[in-house]
């Protein structure tokens, strides 16, 4: 299907670009999809040409500028609910600039989070106090954030083969089977390894047991088909949310929280302020809007963040989420396929070959930034190295016990970095050509051959974990300083 894929990749921006190196110039190849997509052709020109005339603050029906943009942000919304099948009740909230921000607004809509340490969870009894249940596969956003809530939080263990486990699950909601307010927030998809989640199935669990589910689509929701109502009730997403930036075409979006309008029990919006009121007075006397969505969104919203997400999503609509499904599902086969003659590699997850375009690894006497650097410096392929944001599926997948992890964070404490584990992640697109996949491979089978030669071009920082190349003197901020020069 690579045939298939070629005009959505001519309106790529950056497939052309190159760049210099200490090693000469460089043939730039993307390959770090799941950290952010890349801009398209097509929606700039549609944002610039387009809608760029008749940009103008949202909240009035009466000017041009204003109705048109209104209405323009009111269909986007209302385009990014249909794509995920929300329902009558579901409300939508767009904010920040992924799903991080949107997961902390949820939380907080809730009533789980306030600022700074919550004092107050000693004093709610057993009963009272929420329970919140994870998987072992989260990002730090759908993990660290839930223990900043005045929930408890427990994490299901994963099943033999590391992957998530209902059995595990109704184990730990027959434990809590006592608390009033049960959520499992879960993800879709691993950012790590692109192992999928069977997150209606934990739905459907969390509702026997009375709880709610929560889904963070942030690394699947480029490629795979959301439906929040299946056609089981009791599979039901009652929140989802995601990072539009991720999508081709999406950088500049903001997070998307789309929520079971049930769940909202609050007094004042999150973010009172302009666009959430009904009326004021001099005598202190106010009044909200009751709509969720108008009083969630206070200020000036991100209209443009919203049309463009929406934008994004018809996009995927066009390219067609069984086409992407097809396209990387043979991609990734053919990536295991070459990386078989690398040396010395470990695969992530390597027996789990189902799965999205996500694969992560490391090799043998190489540090997992200086196989960055080497990619970067040598060949042109941008991917990324470090836990990606999901340091307890590490601890999974790398074997780390109690006593060695301890070893690690308290080094990481005195300012050395040195110690910390990691791998190397490739992230892939329908849009990567064959040619391309194996010429990562080949990459990584030169670098695992001749890397302590080339390893002597390189200075090591124990403080940042970063290699910096010996010529490499000049300044960051001196190279990107014309790019604010109108």
């Amino acid at each position: 299907m690579e045939k298939y894929f070629e005009k959505f990749r001519i309106d790529t921006i950056g497939n052309d670009q190159k760049f210099i190196t200490p090693y000469g110039e460089k043939q730039m190849l993307y390959a770090d999809w799941v950290a952010s997509g890349r801009l398209y052709t097509p929606i700039e020109k549609k944002i610039a040409e387009t809608i760029g005339p008749f940009v103008g603050n949202t909240h009035s029906e009466s000017s041009e500028t204003g109705s048109l943009m209104t209405q323009a942000y009111h269909f986007a919304r209302k385009t990014i609910k249909e794509h995920v099948n929300a329902g009558k009740d579901d409300v939508i909230i767009t904010a920040g600039f992924g799903m991080t921000t949107v997961i902390n607004k949820l939380q907080r809509i809730l009533g789980l989070k306030t600022c700074g340490k919550l004092s107050h969870r000693a004093c709610l009894n057993e009963t009272e106090k929420p329970v919140v249940f994870i998987t072992h596969m989260e990002h730090h956003s759908n993990h660290t954030s839930w223990y900043e809530t005045i929930a408890d939080v427990v994490l299901v263990k994963p099943d033999k083969d590391i992957l998530v486990s209902t059995n595990e699950l109704r184990k730990e909601l027959e434990k809590y089977k006592e608390r009033k307010v049960k959520i499992g927030s879960f993800t879709a998809c691993s950012n790590v390894t692109g192992i999928e989640t069977p997150y209606h199935e934990l739905a459907k669990i969390m509702h026997e047991y009375g709880g709610f589910c929560f889904v963070d689509f942030a690394a699947s929701a480029p490629y795979v088909d959301i439906n929040m109502h299946p056609e089981d009730p009791m599979e039901k997403l009652d929140a989802i949310f995601f990072s539009p930036h991720k999508f081709l075409g999406g950088p500049g979006t903001s997070g998307v929280l789309i929520f079971d309008s049930a769940l909202y029990n609050c007094s004042a919006p999150d973010r009172p302020g302009g666009g959430t009121v009904d009326w004021t007075n001099p005598w202190g006397e106010y009044k909200y809007i009751s709509d969720i969505e108008l009083r969630e969104d206070g200020g000036t919203p991100g209209f443009l963040q919203a049309i463009r997400t929406a934008l994004c999503i018809e996009l995927k609509n066009i390219m067609g989420a069984e086409n992407i499904r097809k396209r990387e599902e043979y991609l990734v086969a053919l990536a295991f396929k070459e990386l078989e003659s690398v040396n010395n590699i470990h695969i992530l997850a390597e027996n789990e070959k189902h799965r999205l375009g996500i694969i992560s690894f490391y090799i043998d006497g190489i540090h997992y930034n200086l196989i960055v650097k080497l990619l970067n410096d040598r060949y042109g392929i941008q991917v990324r190295g470090g836990c990606a944001c999901a340091g307890t599926y590490g601890h999974f997948l790398l074997d780390v016990t109690h006593n060695y992890s301890e070893e690690i964070t308290n080094r990481i404490n005195s300012g050395d970095l040195s110690t910390k584990p990691g791998w190397v992640r490739v992230s892939l697109h329908p849009t990567t050509k064959d040619s391309e996949v194996i010429f990562i491979c080949n990459a990584l089978r030169e670098i695992e051959l001749n890397h302590k030669d080339w390893e002597k071009d390189y200075i090591y920082s124990s403080k940042t974990n970063e290699f910096r190349h010996i010529s490499d003197n000049e300044d960051m901020e001196f190279k990107v300083r014309d790019w604010f020069k109108m």
